[in-house]
């Protein structure tokens, strides 16, 4: 609502506020007037010599005129009553959340401001009154004053309650209110189960001791204690479907704080069970996947080896197949010698006991050496290295050796996996905060070669790979080695696939130049 939308209402508010006070004080009078005319009339009629006809109006009856008052303070009620209800609905400006914002006179007590508009209303009734009876220019200037004064408070009272019952806080802005409040938290919210139910048998027997209030506990009984007995058995019906195994099963929300808190405890217990359940679960078969795979890597270089000795043995060293069986041998024994390393450095990186010596390393310095390192790799694979880095130079906390590690099986692992003649990019960003420690991160994504049909968390399993069929030479140790690597750093690595996207991410301190 703009400016002059505002302006406008504020006048047609203040308006209609006159209206409202003007109206009902016309109406009051004119109720008063018409009063005291009957009676007049009516002593006129009885003793006409001492009560001579005083009416404002000549030449009508007096019945007529008894009348024209009626009708004028009618007329003018309902106006008083339509303003007023005018000014109930448009009272109270809201904020931009559209809550009633609340003046300094909604501060006051809602006890007090109802006795200051009894005090007004006894106090104006007997000001007119007194100036009906004792009628003298002085007495009705100041009657008017002061009723046009106490119209001004009391209908300014009224709005201030009406604001308060709009806003939500009629109740709570009282004194009893006040009370009532503290009471409920400090029996009720704040209290024992055991206070609260000796609280509410005390007060059912002492209600109940009259005729009158027995009937109202009763219904009162009827009431509350079937819901209660029925979120008991909605709680008894949760736990009896726990202990039979139905372990996702949640109780709904009740209406008892005390049954609800239970059936919340209820809820979360099967659900920790859930996941301890899932979990064991999930672990049971990555042990089995774990000695599957295992032995797999372990048996097949075994395997050959054995193959090719035994050719050896009944060819002799001197047959021409003997130096091909020899170079197999040698290939797989290396084969078997770098699994058995791969598989001791995953044991110890996992156990944490390696020693890691922090330093300020640049990270960027490590892509590009992994690189040169790699270079015929990657001329063979026909891989483009695609780096977005806006700095030069991007340190990190971390061991240099460990971190040289995680970045080498990154790259190894892009090498074993990456689809041939595609790109690769390795994005390095700086985030931070104000009031926290920057990180630099590190993020390698390629397009797999293989279909990717696992998931992102069990990839970085031991002995896991994207290539189930094993047809590749990787260990599957790898990213298992680069995450726990990163997390005795003090960082964090973690990889996420979309369809044949393949994405690294690690997450490291920032170390200032």
């Amino acid at each position: 609502m703009d400016t002059k939308s505002k302006k406008s209402n504020k006048i047609i508010y203040g308006a209609i506020f006159i209206l409202c006070i003007i109206s009902s004080m016309m109406s009051v009078t004119g109720f008063i007037i018409s009063d005291l005319l009957m009676r007049n009339y009516r002593w006129q009629y009885y003793f006409p010599n001492y009560f001579p006809n005083t009416g404002m109006f000549s030449g009508i009856s007096p019945r007529e005129e008894v009348t024209i008052y009626l009708g004028i303070a009618i007329l003018c009620g309902l106006i008083a009553l339509a303003s007023l209800a005018y000014l109930c609905i448009a009272v109270g400006d809201r904020d931009e959340n559209g809550k009633i914002i609340l003046k300094s006179v909604d501060r006051i007590y809602t006890e007090i401001q109802l006795l200051i508009i009894a005090m007004l209303v006894a106090l104006c009734a007997n000001v007119l009154i007194t100036a009906f009876y004792e009628f003298t220019v002085i007495i009705a200037i100041t009657a008017c004053t002061i009723i046009t004064t106490a119209a001004v408070i009391g209908l300014w009272m009224i709005l201030s309650c009406v604001r308060k019952i709009k806003a939500g806080y009629f109740l709570s802005q009282s004194i009893i209110g006040k009370i009532c409040i503290v009471l409920y938290k400090t029996v009720f919210v704040g209290g024992s189960l055991m206070r609260k139910i000796i609280l509410i048998v005390v007060l059912g027997c002492v209600l109940s001791a009259t005729w009158v209030l027995f009937p109202v506990v009763l219904i009162l009984i009827f009431i509350f204690v079937p819901k209660r007995v029925r979120e008991y058995e909605e709680i008894t019906r949760g736990i009896d479907e726990v202990r039979s195994g139905n372990l996702t099963y949640k109780i709904p929300a009740l209406k008892s704080e005390e049954f609800d808190k239970l059936a919340s405890g209820i809820n979360e217990i099967s659900q920790s069970s859930n996941v301890a359940v899932q979990n064991e679960m999930k672990n049971q078969r990555l042990k089995a996947e774990l000695i599957s795979n295992v032995s797999h890597d372990l048996k097949t270089p075994l395997t050959s080896m054995v193959t090719y000795i035994d050719l050896l043995k009944t060819e002799g060293l001197t047959s021409d197949s003997a130096p091909e069986y020899l170079d197999i041998l040698d290939q797989k024994t290396t084969r078997l010698q770098q699994l058995t390393e791969d598989l001791f450095e995953a044991a110890k990186a996992s156990s944490g006991a390696i020693p890691v010596k922090k330093e300020k390393v640049d990270v960027l310095s490590l892509i590009n050496q992994g690189l040169g390192e790699m270079n015929q790799g990657i001329a063979e694979s026909g891989l483009e290295m695609k780096i977005k880095a806006e700095l030069e130079k991007y340190y990190v906390w971390a061991d240099g050796q460990l971190l040289w590690r995680v970045v080498e099986n990154l790259l190894v692992n892009v090498l074993k996996y990456a689809q041939e003649n595609t790109r690769v990019y390795i994005n390095i960003t700086e985030q931070g905060a104000h009031d926290k420690p920057g990180m630099i991160i590190l993020e390698i994504k390629n397009i797999s070669r293989q279909a990717l049909n696992i998931e992102a968390d069990e990839l970085m399993e031991r002995f896991k790979r994207g290539d189930e069929s094993r047809t590749t030479e990787g260990s599957g140790l790898g990213l298992a080695i680069a995450k726990d690597l990163t997390k005795l750093q003090g960082g964090w690595l973690d990889i996420k696939i979309d369809g044949d996207l393949f994405k690294a991410v690690v997450m490291l301190e920032k170390a200032e130049e």
